[in-house]
């Protein structure tokens, strides 16, 4: 044993070193982490590592909240084109039949359930997926 304080080493071989004559780290001339030291003396310390941490979650839960913000409009945007699509399918059988196309005005009244019930679930889906999420995120934690 008293082989290995002279050495300095533990007994699995590895050389010790004392923690008070260890000196802080510091970066690199140029460094990709050199936006961290805030003081600018070189070395991050604990607190600008965490600053820089906080910062970081801050920057991230924004850019979450903007990407559903976008979702959000992009879902409401085709949302309101269904429903226009739905109040103008009628006008177009009626157009097709004023203007004497009567094989097209069939074929568009043919397919108008078929199109209704697709509209109308993409929109139910819509308002559906509206309420969930509303609800889940408007209640309150016990």
């Amino acid at each position: 044993m008293a082989d290995d304080e002279k050495n300095n080493k533990n007994k699995f071989g590895v050389e010790m070193v004392n923690k008070k004559s260890k000196t802080g780290k510091t970066l690199n001339p140029n460094s990709i982490y050199d936006h961290l030291d805030v003081n600018g003396d070189g070395i991050i310390t604990d607190e600008e590592m965490s600053r820089a941490k906080e910062l970081a979650e801050i920057e991230h839960t924004l850019k979450m909240h903007d990407n559903d913000d976008k979702k959000e409009d992009q879902i409401r945007a085709m949302a309101w084109f269904a429903l226009w699509g739905m109040l103008l399918y009628p006008l177009l059988i009626l157009v097709t039949s004023i203007m004497h196309q009567e094989q097209a005005s069939q074929l568009i009244s043919d397919i108008a359930p078929t199109y209704f019930v697709a509209i109308a679930g993409l929109v139910a889906a819509f308002f559906g997926a509206q309420a969930y999420s509303k609800g889940k995120t408007d209640t309150p934690k016990k």
